[in-house]
């Protein structure tokens, strides 16, 4: 499947909210996957996430900017598979970000995909 360009802006545009409410918030060391004036987040999993940083506490956030069209994508499933592990094994707490109203769809397939409840944040934007 192949993701059209309005999707894409829309998940840029997701992207961008979520840096700049991230920041407002203090989290720190953040990293951006292909955005220009941050690193791209060190691989977690044999993955790069989209988004990571730290919170006050120093606790690392892993998160995943979706729209209801990425979980078709295999990739999508396997990052956050990758991503959930990663934060059961660790302190780090793993966070999907889908925008406003896709919370339950995003909650379903995220059972569909055998992730416990507790290894994996939904937050809406």
């Amino acid at each position: 499947m192949s993701i059209s360009d309005d999707i894409l802006d829309i998940r840029d545009d997701l992207s961008d909210a979520v840096i700049e409410a991230l920041i407002e918030s203090g989290y720190r060391d953040l990293k951006v996957e292909g955005y220009e004036g941050f690193a791209d987040p060190t691989p977690v999993n044999g993955h790069v996430p989209d988004i990571t940083a730290s919170n006050k506490k120093g606790i690392l956030f892993i998160f995943e900017v979706v729209t209801k069209e990425f979980f078709a994508e295999q990739e999508v499933a396997d990052r956050m598979r990758a991503f959930a592990e990663y934060g059961n094994e660790t302190d780090a707490q793993f966070v999907v970000i889908v925008p406003e109203g896709e919370e339950g769809f995003a909650s379903a397939y995220i059972e569909d995909l055998e992730i416990p409840e507790d290894s994996v944040e939904i937050w809406e934007a």
